[in-house]
């Protein structure tokens, strides 16, 4: 935890409590629970030498139940920060204000459904996630009871703290694409070979200029040197409209072959819709088509999609 050198921790949080003007809610607040804080946890905060402590935990309370993430600017200790932005957000019914998913592209999608305010954008989680996510939803705490004794105690404290805050939402299951309609489809002398993508149950996305991207969340846009030895990696944008259309941009990375690119000229790449999406939680589905060269072979793909958008965010997010 940061902390600043110099008096002792007593004297500063002090100081800082002393120094806060009445009208000031977050000096009130720190006044306030350092009076009541009992003698070890003062002397534990005091052995931290940790002043932010107090006025971070101020401070993102005041953001949420102001229900304004940009309150939590103030709070300075990273991870009560990203906490303060999530919970503020979904208070706020404001999904473009939520953070950023740990180690995928686009916004964490619990917070992204509970803005939004759709329960149904729970599908996009992963499913330890979805039964947090599905529990603020519902404003029901049974399914963070039944979560592994681990992962149970930050899904009682989300709930805890946003339950009365948000209204239940519809009894909405979670989206939940067939495994069966998400597959690659290999030709293989007379017929073909499926492979289900795991990746696009948990739904693809749309940019701010309404062009949807199929690309796996956690791998982001292929780069050109990437290397697989499992399921080609894959990256398409295209125009969102019914129907065939060549894709704006994509890039195909098959097991053991260097990448392909249309911005090379290595690939070709088309897709046919038939269910365009326009918003979040709409329905996308079609087939991409992909025709290239690598090491002296031809290469024909397909991958067959129905899923849905989990979220609408910057391009500049995808890459």
């Amino acid at each position: 935890m940061a902390h600043s050198p110099g008096a002792p921790a007593e004297s500063r949080l002090g100081e800082s409590a002393a120094a806060a003007p009445d009208d000031d809610p977050i000096g009130r607040c720190v006044r306030r629970n350092r009076a009541a804080l009992g003698p070890e946890l003062a002397r534990a905060l005091a052995a931290l030498e940790d002043d932010a402590l107090l006025e971070d935990a101020c401070g993102l309370d005041l953001a949420v139940r102001a229900r304004d993430p940009g309150r939590c600017a103030v709070v300075r200790l990273s991870d009560l920060r990203e906490r303060c932005v999530f919970r503020a957000s979904v208070a706020a019914a404001r999904p473009d204000g939520c953070p950023a998913a740990p180690g995928l592209r686009g916004r964490d999608p619990v917070c992204v459904a509970l803005a939004a305010r759709d329960a149904s954008l729970c599908g996009a989680a992963a499913y330890t996630e979805r039964a947090r996510c599905l529990a603020l939803a519902a404003r029901d705490r049974r399914p963070c009871d039944a979560l592994d004794p681990l992962l149970r105690p930050a899904c009682v404290r989300d709930f805890d703290a946003l339950a009365a805050l948000i209204p239940p939402l519809p009894r909405t299951p979670a989206r939940s694409p067939e495994a069966a309609r998400n597959a690659w489809v290999t030709p293989v002398e007379d017929a073909s070979v499926e492979e289900p993508v795991a990746w696009l149950l948990r739904g693809v996305f749309l940019d701010e200029g309404g062009a949807l991207w199929i690309v796996d969340p956690a791998v982001g846009w292929p780069s050109a040197g990437a290397v697989t030895l499992g399921q080609p990696l894959l990256g398409v944008v295209v125009p969102s409209h019914r129907g065939s259309s060549t894709a704006l941009d994509a890039r195909l990375v098959p097991a053991t072959s260097s990448s392909l690119s249309t911005a090379e000229g290595t690939l070709r790449a088309s897709v046919t819709l038939t269910h365009a999406p326009h918003q979040r939680g709409a329905r996308a589905a079609g087939t991409v088509t992909l025709d290239g060269a690598s090491a002296g072979r031809t290469l024909h793909l397909t991958l067959r999609f129905d899923t849905f958008v989990r979220d609408v965010v910057p391009a500049a997010a995808l890459r």
